[in-house]
């Protein structure tokens, strides 16, 4: 039963995540709020979301490979 909580958190979290930034950006625009603020969700994107990480440590990877 804890594994099936586990996971379905984490199917939850999976798929609002980027919904959710989606609408916080849109919130910004309509609310006319400063443009650091979009930066700081960008960054939020950059740091939470593990893909980034992944696909950012393979690209230096390969990069540093290449030296």
């Amino acid at each position: 039963m804890k594994a099936a909580l586990k996971a379905m958190w984490q199917l939850f979290t999976g798929l609002l995540f980027y919904p959710v930034m989606i609408g916080l950006f849109l919130w910004l625009y309509a609310a006319d709020k400063h443009w650091i603020f979009g930066l700081f969700v960008i960054a939020a994107i950059l740091i939470l979301d593990p893909i980034w990480r992944i696909m950012g440590r393979r690209a230096l990877e390969i990069l540093t490979a290449r030296k």
